[in-house]
């Protein structure tokens, strides 16, 4: 496996793979045109992916899965890039339950729809789960209520708060119920909710 170029910090080997690579792990391999990298080579494309790794989640939170696939986009040895991650984990600078819990308390959709977005990211269900749960002991309350609580208070001009037929009314509110139902929250929560909003403000 030789370098058929380098090029600023890529080196273009004769497999048609092109690498990135610091000057760092240049200077330290000593690397040059014609050289044959086959011997150094899990140890270039680990410390490689490990720098990158390491740059990608400064710039922004990502999953095990996002990070895997954006570091499979610049390296072609996956077991060196597994290895990162699992390296990655071990110092904490990744984590499937810390990013989890954050991407529940900063959005406003409801369970379902949460479980779904991150199972998209490959977090799994048990994963957030332990979110949940570990978001519901700090806050000694169920974080999906208090999300739907909210909404229900945003949009509270839309409920029918009248004992009587008042048809626009009841269309409002039959609409906000569609629109908490698709950001996930589950029809016996809404209907459950929306009857103690209009108790309480009776």
């Amino acid at each position: 496996m030789k370098i058929n170029k380098i090029y600023r910090n890529k080196i273009y080997l004769d497999n048609d793979e092109i690498m990135d690579i610091s000057p760092l792990i240049r200077q330290k391999y000593n690397l040059k045109i014609n050289d044959d990298i086959e011997r150094f080579y899990d140890e270039i494309s680990y410390e490689a992916s490990f720098e990158k790794g390491i740059f990608l989640i400064s710039l922004k939170d990502r999953t095990k899965k996002e990070l895997r696939l954006k570091l499979e986009e610049k390296y072609r040895n996956k077991l060196a890039i597994l290895k990162v991650i699992k390296k990655l984990e071990e110092f904490g600078y990744l984590s499937d339950l810390n990013y989890a819990i954050s991407y529940i308390e900063s959005r406003k959709y409801g369970k379902n729809r949460i479980l779904y977005n991150l199972f998209q990211k490959g977090i799994d269900k048990s994963t957030v789960e332990k979110a949940y749960l570990a978001l519901a002991e700090e806050k000694e309350e169920n974080v999906d209520d208090i999300k739907l609580e909210k909404l229900i208070g945003k949009n509270s001009k839309k409920i029918n708060m009248s004992k009587s037929r008042d048809e626009k009314k009841m269309k409002e509110e039959q609409k906000l119920i569609q629109y908490l139902a698709r950001q996930g929250f589950s029809l016996d929560k809404i209907f459950k909710k929306l009857k103690e909003y209009k108790e309480n403000y009776e």
